[in-house]
């Protein structure tokens, strides 16, 4: 019999697996393509892009608090970093010490942030691994200062990947075909 814990953890590792698969070869110029202006990215502190940033090291990820509505367009580095942030916020929050803030130290290559975002998959793989049915309506905090069901956390979490993952994938397609894009 498949338990709603079978489905949660295929879910996940299927999502993982599948950034794996998307992100699979990307370069640099790839991950920080920016196809319009004002694309939000990941860059150095010390460029000045006119937006709020977050992140406590050298490189920082641009994002506004007001959340701007259109949001401004992001890119496949901003997308790979937000997708690993809300990984190791949400699992630290729900089943670690819930110590991690929005200011994380910030990858500024390719390859530290493809490393740092498969990374992030291990921890909550780790409790979907060790979990039991009784435990997915149990409220647990989150780094939005409430609390929700475990359930709705890692339902959460699975949907960020698919839905990143998908533009991250898009975007791809994009840019292997940027120079017969119709002006």
């Amino acid at each position: 019999m498949t338990t709603a814990i079978d489905v949660l953890q295929s879910a996940y590792q299927r999502s993982c697996d599948k950034l794996h698969q998307i992100l699979d070869g990307i370069g640099e110029p790839e991950f920080f393509w920016e196809p319009v202006a004002g694309s939000w990215t990941v860059h150095r502190r010390s460029e000045p892009r006119g937006v709020v940033t977050g992140g406590s090291g050298e490189w920082v990820l641009d994002y506004d608090p007001t959340e701007p509505q259109p949001a401004p367009f992001t890119t496949i580095a901003w997308r790979t970093l937000h997708i690993a942030s809300m990984n190791y916020l949400y699992w630290d929050y729900a089943f670690g010490t819930a110590s991690l803030s929005f200011d994380l130290e910030m990858p500024g290559s390719v390859e530290e942030a493809t490393d740092w975002l498969f990374a992030s998959h291990l921890p909550l793989l780790d409790v979907l691994g060790g979990i039991g049915e009784e435990e997915l309506d149990k409220m647990a905090p989150t780094h939005w200062g409430d609390q929700w069901p475990v359930h709705r956390i890692l339902a959460t979490v699975i949907n960020e990947q698919v839905h990143h993952g998908a533009e991250v994938s898009l975007l791809r397609d994009l840019y292997r075909y940027r120079h017969s894009l119709r002006a």
